[in-house]
């Protein structure tokens, strides 16, 4: 079963790395009441940083777990103890960090003119979001987002992560459309 989540307004970043690893997450409403209508409507477990809330939904009978640390290593350890896996950065399953949409692989035709040309000149490995249009690429920032990785999935099996051996040096860049 894929688990579903719901983050509060407190926890964006984790939010948009619970996606990177293949959930869906929803993160963006603002109002306690309407994050816990749409938890429960949705089958949706709830993070949250706020203790009452995290009480509230427990009683309405919603899985929520209470996010104690501020870093994102911290956050991610917090989920592993409450069974979240986090084996493989950006897998088939990836979702938009931006809006939560599937992504998906592009053929590098579909992209020309909506990336810069130097980008489609040199990049040939393209991902577009199915919801908002958001391209992504190998580029500058994969990188970064691989140290974050490696840190994050830091003594889970000691191997490097299949994404890394396939784009070793490469980052991951997007473009609105």
């Amino acid at each position: 079963m894929e688990m579903r989540i719901i983050a509060d307004m407190m926890l964006g970043r984790l939010a948009r790395w619970l996606r990177l690893y293949g959930y869906d997450t929803l993160y963006g409403i603002e109002e306690d009441d309407e994050i816990l209508r749409t938890a429960g409507d949705e089958s949706r477990i709830l993070l949250s940083r706020d203790e009452e809330l995290v009480k509230r939904a427990r009683k309405l009978g919603i899985r929520a777990v209470l996010i104690g640390s501020n870093s994102l290593e911290g956050q991610i350890e917090e989920l592993r103890r409450e069974g979240f896996e986090f084996a493989e950065l950006f897998p088939a399953n990836a979702r938009c960090p931006k809006c939560n949409g599937a992504i998906r692989p592009a053929e590098k035709a579909e992209v020309r003119g909506r990336v810069p040309e130097s980008v489609y000149q040199k990049y040939s490995e393209f991902y577009v979001c199915t919801k908002c249009g958001q391209i992504y690429w190998p580029g500058r920032q994969w990188r970064e987002i691989l140290r974050i990785d490696r840190k994050i999935r830091q003594g889970d099996t000691g191997e490097m992560p299949k994404t890394e051996r396939k784009t070793e040096n490469k980052t991951l860049n997007r473009r609105a459309v």
